[in-house]
């Protein structure tokens, strides 16, 4: 009996060892496959620094490269403005808030508002929640709307846009929202609103009865313990903050503080969204899988949009959750495959046109190549 025992504990010290080695051995490979991929973006003139996080086999990595305008390379400290991927993070409220039958995907969004808003409807079909969250409202993309994305001054733009937006507060807001004038049914047309973004913002803040950041902080920030990410730039985030540069090269401001930033106003940094992706990646978890619902039924090719997730589907192979986010000197992707329980994230302190794409192309090596 005593052999027996010996045997067994020998047998089982040799598996775990022969385990060990053989998870050792793939951090290892992750590791060199994420740092290669990120000394390759900064082969690119364009990209000045880079910030990685990586979720797989439900082992992190975070890769921080290159300069930033400080002269220091960016570190987990580092804080980006996420931009768009801000929206995700809306639509994951709304999904708070059908998981607790407060509302409906498909609610007249006008039973949620202080006034009746007749001209929020086309031939009496009114927008709904889902149009919101899939940018087929027919709402324009900004409050107020001058007209500043026809032959735009992409040099000046961020500095016309932070004019505009200074201040902004919500009943200019409802006074733009009541000039609005629908030219089509909504759901027909996919027009990208962040006018959108921040009319669903108010009516959960109406829902909820507490603020959007209030919101925020007990929803997700708070139980994720992402206690760095915020919606409000302090003067000691400031000096975290990456300094943005457009692709000329030219210093770029950080948006411009106002009441409403449900489309895009979160400040983070990779450690923080880490913890959100492992949240998004759990898709037996009722919120997300709201949040992760196919709205569009193929209407865009093999593309469905979620609760501001775009969603990809290729035959057999796993869905890809995913989004970006452009801020005026800050550029991020994020993909997920829920499946596999991967993800990936890069940021940079750089926007340009061709930007996006090339964090797509480097998101997806990342995802072939790790093991």
């Amino acid at each position: 009996m005593k052999l027996e025992h010996l045997l067994i504990s020998f047998f089982s010290f040799f598996v775990l060892t022969a385990c060990q080695k053989k998870n050792d051995s793939t951090i290892q490979n992750n590791n060199t496959i994420i740092n290669s991929i990120s000394d390759s973006l900064l082969l690119d003139k364009e990209i000045k620094a880079v910030s990685i996080g990586v979720i797989k086999n439900g082992k992190t990595y975070q890769f921080h490269k290159g300069q930033l305008l400080t002269g220091k390379a960016p570190d987990e400290n580092t804080l980006y403005e996420i931009a768009s991927l801000t929206k995700t993070f809306t639509g994951t409220l709304l999904a708070q808030a059908i998981l607790d039958e407060k509302l409906d995907i498909d609610d007249d969004i006008r039973d949620y508002l202080p006034d009746s808003f007749p001209n929020l409807a086309f031939n009496e079909a009114p927008i709904m929640f889902r149009h919101l969250v899939t940018h087929t409202s027919g709402l324009p993309r900004m409050f107020p709307d001058k007209g500043l994305f026809k032959n735009p001054d992409w040099d000046n733009l961020p500095e016309k846009i932070n004019k505009l937006q200074e201040g902004f507060k919500k009943h200019q807001f409802l006074e733009e929202l009541g000039k609005v004038e629908l030219d089509t049914i909504p759901g027909h047309k996919f027009n990208y609103s962040n006018a959108g973004a921040n009319l669903l913002g108010y009516c959960l803040e109406n829902v909820f009865d507490k603020s959007y950041e209030e919101l925020l902080s007990q929803y997700i920030l708070d139980p994720l313990e992402m206690n760095k990410t915020k919606i409000t730039i302090s003067e000691t985030d400031s000096k975290l903050l990456a300094i943005g540069l457009n692709h000329k090269g030219f210093e770029m401001p950080p948006r411009a503080e106002k009441e409403m930033k449900a489309e895009g106003g979160i400040i983070s940094n990779v450690s923080d969204m880490l913890k959100y992706m492992e949240l998004q990646l759990n898709e037996e978890n009722p919120l997300v899988k709201i949040s992760h619902q196919e709205l569009l039924n193929g209407k865009y090719g093999d593309f469905e949009n979620g609760l501001f997730w775009q969603i990809f589907k290729n035959g057999e192979n796993p869905k890809v959750v995913f989004q970006n986010g452009g801020a005026y000197g800050t550029s991020s992707w994020l993909t997920l495959i829920p499946e596999s329980k991967t993800g990936v994230l890069i940021i940079t302190n750089v926007s340009s046109p061709q930007i996006h794409q090339k964090l797509s192309i480097a998101v997806d090596k990342i995802i072939e190549q790790l093991k």
